[in-house]
């Protein structure tokens, strides 16, 4: 754990707005690292990593039931303000990119360890 990093505690006072043109924009700050920003970006990302999954087993197995399908969509679109923080904005207000690449490997390592159970 100390590795990654998550061992470390911090409590960090931020200013709500860091940029007048995030408020304009009406997206999120993530500009700081936080373990609660790890545990959220890692759950979105393991949420994504089943959707692709369903979306697969969808495209392989037409007649089969996928009744989880639809609750892990919502999930995903729920999501999509921390998945635009860690893949696709580049301001000052984007998510760490070693917060980023630490939930990607642990998201990516739950779903190895599920997919030899």
């Amino acid at each position: 754990m100390k590795k990654l990093g998550v061992s470390e505690s911090a409590f960090a006072i931020t200013a709500k707005v860091a940029e007048e043109e995030a408020a304009e924009k009406e997206v999120m700050e993530f500009g700081v690292e936080s373990p609660m920003f790890l545990l959220l970006g890692t759950l979105g990302m393991l949420y994504l990593f089943c959707f692709a999954s369903a979306i697969m087993r969808r495209l392989v197995m037409t007649f089969r039931d996928c009744g989880g399908d639809f609750q892990t969509m919502v999930l995903v679109v729920l999501n999509l303000p921390l998945y635009e923080g860690m893949l696709l904005r580049k301001d000052k207000g984007m998510m760490p990119m070693s917060v980023t690449v630490k939930s990607v490997v642990l998201a990516l390592s739950a779903c190895t360890c599920i997919a030899f159970l």
